[in-house]
């Protein structure tokens, strides 16, 4: 192929005419073997985008935020192949179905009150999610099932706090201690004269008690909104990490689940 394209390249003369057994013939002929290699090269280059074929099966892997274990060769380049094939969407029932296909027993609920109405009314996130921060605005009220007689929260004057939590992104951020830490505790090597130590927490965001800005809240929990979906402890971090991975980068995931 490289040898008729030389032909199309040369001038149009007898002298230049690449006839059988010339030596200008021979000289582009071995001219040849370089393109050759070109294409060859093109060619594994190509089969790097394919899970089976890859040369870099690493490389992919962490694009894909694929945790390296002990997998076999075979097994990761599986489990990337199923990866691929996800076509995306950012509907809830795409969500919810990832979720559940990757193994947890989760749904996915909109940020208005069933049943819906004409506007919908918003979900308030502190009824649901607590930041560890914000004052709680979910008050014991009479008639709802926490207000049953010998419930510690239906003592007078008692309020609730909610057991959800908002996942925004996993974030570690540096952050100073103060007088009653753990580590400031008397006799403990941080707290010696000259001790020092970086502590990284997940950075913490609060609820917006901007109501515009509650619609942007997703819900994930129960099938029954806003029952608690269990994930096993051991899977938190995997699953935490998927649901950011999938989910509309606008929206805050109220995450109504308790890890066991």
């Amino acid at each position: 192929m490289f040898l008729r394209i030389y032909q199309h390249l040369l001038p149009n003369a007898r002298a230049w005419r690449l006839t059988t057994e010339k030596q200008l013939r021979q000289f582009f002929e071995g001219l040849t073997d370089l393109p050759l290699d070109i294409r060859v090269f093109f060619d594994i280059v190509w089969l790097d985008i394919f899970p089976d074929t890859t040369r870099e099966l690493d490389t992919w892997e962490t694009q894909f935020a694929l945790p390296n274990t002990s997998m076999s060769e075979q097994a990761r380049r599986d489990r990337l192949d199923a990866v691929w094939k996800a076509l995306g969407g950012q509907s809830p029932r795409y969500i919810q179905d990832t979720l559940q296909e990757a193994g947890f027993d989760v749904f996915v609920h909109e940020w208005w009150e069933l049943p819906i109405t004409e506007p919908p009314v918003v979900r308030n996130p502190f009824t649901f999610l607590n930041d560890g921060t914000s004052t709680i605005k979910y008050v014991m009220g009479d008639g709802t099932l926490e207000a049953n007689d010998g419930n510690p929260e239906a003592n007078d004057g008692a309020s609730l706090d909610p057991t959800g939590f908002v996942l925004v992104n996993k974030f570690f951020v540096r952050e100073q201690i103060g007088d009653g830490a753990e580590a400031m505790n008397d006799g403990s090597l941080e707290a010696q004269d000259g001790g020092g130590f970086n502590i990284y927490r997940l950075k913490r965001y609060l609820l917006p008690a901007d109501t515009t800005k509650w619609p942007y809240f997703l819900y994930i929990g129960g099938q029954t909104f806003p029952n608690h979906a269990i994930v096993s402890a051991s899977r938190k971090n995997e699953f935490e990490t998927l649901c950011l991975k999938i989910c509309p980068t606008q929206q805050w995931l109220g995450m109504l689940i308790d890890y066991a």
